[in-house]
């Protein structure tokens, strides 16, 4: 499933009793979500947050609000109709490209004004541990949340678990969190709330009736409730700031990566291999040392995305720190080696170590790149064209050892004599 980073700041709502944080879809602005963090949770730093999902009761099939930046690892939201004037709020585990599985780690309550109501689908939510669940600060002020629909007849069932069909809009948009402190309201988005009529579930979720009997002062009852919000600073249809940056260091992330392994790494083996000349173990250095500067740039956006997003516990970059640790000795390795060939005119066992361990670490590192494109969700376009570069690059490069080898090279034993044997690859370098 695509969560595309296309996102805003929320929005403040001053209310009377509560402050709340608001996101109005860009493509529907019949479609929002709403936060409020009580007084008593921003004090302590822990504790319950209420929020609130809405959207037209008609021509929906479900919506969805997550905390993340993406599909995988969110805890999610989705809220349908369960046929009897009821919507049921279904939490679940993010599992990236398939379909959210149900969770009973979150604590909620469906509050009273929940339901279809004048016409449009409600959902008003406790969460009393989702700040700790999704090891959320009080104190963030672009904490990334996701949120998505599907438009179609409505799902009306009361199964949590019940099968979802794909959304047909996602979007990732940031709180900030301190903007939506305030209040000590049992239910900060109707005027008068009845707490008995509230039923907690504790590791599961709970669906409560959705009578109009309370008044939702996001005009539950019909009315769009506009004219008596207070909006504050913020779009609730501009694009973020922190969106677009992370928008943009994904892309440099992603190119200075493709470049070094779909491309340099493997021309500079391919060049050590088959071109002519006295010179082509320092064309090879040198393009090596690029494919090396590149890598190490590419890591720093990646530690940073890494952080922002959570994903240091994602196999990308698992396998991203691995091969970038064993690509550090690459460049020691083969200087080691040059410069032990030069002065006795022998090859080591550093010969072989920088081969070997150099193809290891190049093959995870292209395989590494196809997974970084499925953990960003990437356009098809661009996923074809890691793949058809990298494959290029790929296959030249094991033609190209194929051919050395077959042409008889690499025969200098292990503390052979250089000039007893007919070396093609100038002064010892290897892959």
């Amino acid at each position: 499933m695509r969560w595309k980073i296309a996102t805003s700041f929320a929005s403040l709502i001053g209310l009377s009793t509560a402050q709340l944080a608001r996101y109005v879809s860009p493509s529907d602005s019949s479609v929002s979500f709403s936060l409020n963090i009580p007084t008593s949770t921003s004090t302590s730093g822990s504790g319950a947050i209420f929020f609130q999902i809405r959207g037209p009761a008609t021509g929906k099939t479900w919506i969805a609000l997550g905390i993340g930046s993406g599909m995988a690892g969110a805890h999610i939201f989705i809220v349908y109709t369960d046929g009897s004037g009821n919507v049921t709020v279904s939490a679940r585990a993010g599992q990236g490209h398939f379909e959210p599985e149900f969770s009973s780690d979150a604590q909620i309550t469906v509050l009273d004004g929940s339901g279809v109501v004048g016409g449009s689908l409600i959902a008003n939510v406790r969460c009393d541990n989702c700040l700790s669940l999704a090891e959320l600060s009080v104190t963030n002020t672009r904490s990334n949340w996701i949120w998505a629909d599907k438009d179609g007849s409505a799902l009306d069932s009361s199964d949590v678990e019940a099968n979802i069909q794909q959304h047909d809009r996602t979007g990732v948009f940031t709180f900030d969190l301190t903007r939506a402190a305030g209040g000590d309201s049992s239910n900060p988005f109707v005027q008068s709330a009845q707490s008995s009529a509230s039923t907690t579930a504790t590791g599961s979720v709970t669906r409560t009736a959705g009578s109009p009997g309370p008044t939702s002062t996001n005009g539950a009852s019909g009315d769009d409730g506009d004219d008596d919000l207070n909006l504050g600073s913020g779009s609730s249809d501009g694009v973020s700031s922190a969106a677009a940056r992370i928008t943009r260091m994904l892309k440099i992330h992603g190119i200075l990566m493709g470049l070094a392994f779909a491309v340099f790494f493997p021309l500079g083996a391919i060049i050590i291999r088959l071109m002519p000349g006295p010179h082509k173990a320092d064309i090879h250095m040198i393009v090596q040392v690029v494919g090396f500067a590149l890598s190490v740039a590419g890591l720093a956006y990646g530690i940073l995305l890494a952080e922002d997003l959570r994903y240091l516990k994602e196999t990308h970059p698992i396998i991203g720190m691995v091969v970038m640790g064993g690509l550090f000795f690459q460049p020691i390795v083969g200087l080691i080696h040059h410069w032990l060939f030069k002065a006795k005119g022998k090859r080591t066992i550093l010969a072989y170590i920088h081969t070997y361990w150099g193809r290891a670490i190049l093959i995870l590192g292209i395989v590494n790149g196809g997974l970084g494109l499925q953990l960003a969700d990437n356009t098809t376009g661009g996923t074809i064209a890691y793949s058809v570069v990298a494959g290029v690059m790929g296959l030249a490069w094991l033609a190209a050892s194929v051919l050395y080898y077959v042409r008889g090279g690499s025969k200098i034993p292990i503390g052979g004599d250089a000039k007893l044997e007919k070396p093609l690859s100038a002064e010892g370098l290897r892959e």
